[in-house]
Formats: C-alpha cells, structure tokens, sequence
C-alpha cells in the first residue's frame, strides 16, 4: 500500500507514501499517519468543488 519514498505532503516528513489524487486531478502524497485525515480533506475538497460545478 505504502509503496513510494517521499515526502508527505501533510506533516512534510520523508517516509513511505500513498498517492491520493483529487478530482481537479493534483495528486498529493500521505504517509501511514496522515492518511486517515488526506482521505477526509481530499472527499471534503472534492465535494466542494462537485457542488460548485453544479451551481454554475
């Protein structure tokens, strides 16, 4: 699952990371530890952004 070094993108450390991508397609990098919280910010983000779209 963890199958990349790199940084986190969350708290900025080196360690091994998971790709998350969000829906305007940037991808970000979370470690072990923060991965629970990317999952959160990541759907929070992606909902925002779905309800602006269809507002427009």
């Amino acid at each position: 699952m963890f199958n990349l070094e790199g940084y986190c993108d969350w708290c900025r450390k080196p360690a091994m990371v998971l790709q998350h991508q969000y829906c305007d397609g940037a991808k970000y990098y979370a470690c072990e530890h923060c991965n629970d919280y990317a999952k959160i910010d990541i759907r929070q983000y992606d909902l925002a952004e779905m309800e602006k779209m269809n507002q427009k």
